[in-house]
């Protein structure tokens, strides 16, 4: 099977990093290869969460791998992007611009997911919920989306 794009930004909001770390283990075990993109920050908080890679073996810069997809040199069947803020926001919506044949989901959290999900003006599935430090309500919704994705693909 393929890789996909896990895309993330800024760590501030606690439940980012075992988001990225629960998408990667629903990935490997539907027989995909994760590759996360994230900003320096973001990066050393998955890598510290996960030390001995069991997760992640693959992380890229979020900028530069914005441009490789905008520049045609890498494509991903599937990317999921978790979005808490508006540069979030602004760094999905580039990708869906520059990679408009893959499949994206846009997971939103944090004090304003709501308001930024009515945001959104790119095509996308959403999944959404206000949470800051309890995983909990997302997953539901997220297993669901992510079943269904990795079947498409």
């Amino acid at each position: 099977m393929g890789e996909v794009l896990i895309l993330i930004g800024c760590p501030q909001i606690p439940v980012q990093s075992p988001l990225v770390l629960y998408i990667a283990d629903f990935l490997q075990d539907a027989g995909h290869r994760p590759v996360v993109a994230a900003n320096p920050s973001a990066k050393q908080l998955i890598k510290t969460s996960d030390p001995k890679s069991h997760y992640v073996a693959e992380y890229k810069d979020v900028d530069k791998t914005i441009g490789e997809l905008a520049g045609g040199t890498i494509s991903y069947p599937l990317i999921i992007s978790l979005i808490h803020n508006d540069a979030g926001l602004t760094y999905t919506a580039t990708t869906s611009a520059v990679a408009p044949k893959a499949l994206l989901i846009s997971v939103l959290f944090g004090e304003h997911a709501y308001d930024l999900a009515e945001e959104i003006e790119y095509p996308t599935e959403k999944v959404v919920a206000p949470v800051t430090h309890n995983t909990r309500p997302l997953l539901t919704k997220l297993d669901e989306v992510l079943e269904w994705a990795v079947l498409k693909i």
